[in-house]
């Protein structure tokens, strides 16, 4: 990818893509030449969903490189992001070629694209994203379904108190919903979400000895939400936040965070665990790292106020599938998700 932003860089550096003047001229000629020599992603954040493809008579192409948005973000880390562009006329034959062919010879305007203007004007993005959904026919390609699979929905027993949870009873715990509520990159990438949880572990020796321990499990890395997508999804994480969460485990600890290049995410995780074989409470904590991550934030979760119903009282946000919205309230708050402990009894 190096080589690819590299040549990005060159080319519209030396033909003023980087001038952030309106009505300027550009020769397409050299778009053209760029486009054909480098293997392009193209990115449509609001094509398909605000525009019927078959009504389209004008295009907006713009392109993007990761030294435009460093360089946005250097200047204002709340930047949201904008990219240079030019419009032109669709003829019958819409293939990415076809297209090309027409701007032969034309001299085009450039200003300069962003979310606002492609809501309401149909426009596709170029650039090295690594997150391509369309191809050169700007057919959309097959998406990989492997990872959008439910997990058996197992029912929460209305009633059920902590102290009434019987040794072989199973109480996993989900993250039924989840919602960002504002994109997390600048125009025109779309959102990537990584999300942890750290908790302590149970396990028996040969001679029947509890022992316990302690994980971070990463439940999803770097899950792709489509730009402007808002809404709530279900079953984003498509597997339990926990198999079993053990009474031996008193809390948890949860990790929101978001792709953020040039920006390194650090955190302390905590989870305290109970021994019943020594009687002994123990605070367990690790430190989770990964490179070009931001956080939302982090939070800790009891066993038993969830299990006891605390996952359906209002903290203020209101309830969606009549469970407590939950939003983080440090430096960046902008996702929500419900929890829900689930048990079955054996």
């Amino acid at each position: 990818m190096s080589r690819k932003k590299s040549s990005i860089v060159s080319v519209f550096k030396n033909q003023g893509a980087f001038q952030r003047t309106q009505n300027i001229s550009y020769d397409s000629d050299y778009f053209i030449d760029f486009i054909k020599q480098n293997d392009l992603e193209v990115l449509a954040p609001y094509l398909a969903r605000n525009f019927s493809l078959e009504e389209i008579d004008e295009l907006t192409i713009s392109w993007w490189t990761q030294e435009m948005e460093d360089e946005g973000f250097q200047k204002d880390p709340n930047w949201k992001g904008e990219t240079p562009a030019f419009k032109i006329k669709l003829g019958e034959n819409r293939s990415l070629d076809s297209i090309l062919e027409g701007l032969e010879n034309q001299t085009l305007e450039v200003f300069m694209g962003s979310d606002e203007y492609a809501m309401e004007n149909p426009t596709i993005v170029f650039g090295a994203f690594g997150e391509g959904l369309y191809d050169r026919s700007f057919g959309k390609k097959e998406l990989n379904s492997e990872n959008l699979s439910l997990t058996n929905v197992i029912p929460y027993n209305e009633g059920i108190t902590c102290d009434q949870v019987q040794s072989t009873d199973v109480v996993r715990y989900h993250m039924p919903n989840f919602r960002i509520l504002d994109n997390t990159k600048g125009w025109p990438s779309g959102n990537f979400i990584t999300v942890w949880v750290a908790y302590g572990t149970y396990n028996l020796n040969a001679s029947g000895v509890p022992s316990l321990g302690f994980n971070v499990n990463r439940l999803v890395h770097e899950k792709k939400i489509n730009r402007g997508d808002f809404g709530w999804k279900t079953d984003f994480l498509a597997q339990p936040i926990l198999t079993h969460w053990h009474d031996s485990n008193i809390s948890i600890q949860m990790i929101v965070a978001y792709q953020r290049n040039n920006h390194v995410m650090t955190q302390t995780v905590t989870s305290v665990s109970f021994n019943p074989n020594t009687g002994t409470t123990t605070n367990s904590q690790q430190t989770v790292s990964q490179g070009d991550t931001m956080s939302f934030g982090s939070q800790t979760w009891y066993r038993c106020a969830e299990i006891n119903g605390g996952h359906k009282i209002d903290n203020g946000l209101g309830l969606y599938g009549g469970n407590a919205i939950w939003q983080f309230t440090g430096r960046d708050g902008r996702a929500q998700f419900t929890f829900e402990p689930r048990l079955t009894r054996l």
